[in-house]
């Protein structure tokens, strides 16, 4: 069983190893040569809970999935994960190579490692706030700019599992915050930049996902991970990734609350923030 993720990389296995895509249920289909056929897509996070269901729905609907992450917990002949500390540039790029090495071909990136920070500002130090960023933005940068010769020769597509708190604020979590405006800022300037090779860019926001995420640094006392709405499931992201890939749309708001947000955010901040933090602050 996969544990829940935060980053992803070490040493990627030798080219060699047998690879072979996840099944809808998580086992493994028999093990054979990755057929060129299949689209391949690359998961960042893939231990995680969405990183583990979208591996399922892309399986589904035909891909050839390659999950990574930390994987402290996995085996080194696990031929759907390839272990990778995305923080590290120099391994994020010996693993894009094992990987098009094997499949040559990628065809999806989807930064979907992450790593939050629950409490105010004042409970964190620079180091939690920098490793948040490092998971956060620099890890999707690294991974980008490795995978991209790739996506360019595919006409492919990077998608980015940001967040509510990629576009407004939100209580209890400032550095997560800064983390996701930063990601979806880069990433929405460089869709039309990457378009003018190929290239699509969708960025994702969920509301709140059921079971939340690693954190950086321990909270203080009493500090509690607050939410509004209703939660949505990690299978519910999963399943706006696969069809915004299959329909080639650029940003996407999953559940109810994602999308009132941006609506209120955008025409009246002031409202939104107060209703934020008063139903943040129950």
């Amino acid at each position: 069983m996969r544990t829940p993720s935060t980053t992803g990389c070490a040493s990627p296995p030798e080219a060699a190893t047998s690879w072979q895509p996840l099944t809808p249920t998580g086992g493994q289909v028999p093990r054979t040569s990755p057929g060129r056929d299949r689209p391949v897509a690359v998961i960042t996070g893939g231990s995680g809970a969405i990183g583990t269901a979208l591996a399922h729905r892309l399986d589904e609907a035909g891909w050839s999935v390659v999950c990574i992450d930390l994987g402290a917990d996995q085996g080194p002949d696990d031929p759907t994960f390839l272990a990778c500390d995305i923080t590290d540039d120099a391994a994020v790029r010996s693993t894009f190579a094992a990987v098009e090495q094997r499949y040559g071909r990628l065809d999806l990136l989807v930064n979907n490692a992450g790593i939050s920070a629950i409490g105010r500002f004042t409970d964190h130090d620079v180091t939690t706030h920098a490793k948040v960023m490092a998971v956060n933005y620099l890890g999707a940068v690294s991974c980008t700019q490795a995978a991209l010769p790739a996506l360019t020769r595919s006409h492919g597509r990077v998608v980015v599992t940001s967040s509510v708190t990629g576009f407004a604020p939100v209580l209890g979590r400032p550095a997560y915050v800064a983390a996701k405006h930063a990601v979806t800022g880069l990433f929405t300037a460089l869709r039309p930049e990457l378009a003018a090779s190929g290239v699509g860019v969708t960025l994702v926001h969920p509301t709140f996902v059921t079971g939340g995420m690693s954190e950086a640094a321990g909270r203080a006392d009493g500090t509690e991970r607050s939410t509004t709405g209703g939660e949505i499931t990690p299978d519910d992201v999963a399943r706006a990734i696969v069809d915004a890939v299959t329909r080639g749309t650029d940003q996407v708001f999953v559940g109810r609350s994602a999308r009132a947000a941006w609506h209120l955010w955008r025409l009246a901040p002031r409202t939104y923030v107060r209703t934020m933090t008063r139903r943040l602050s129950q």
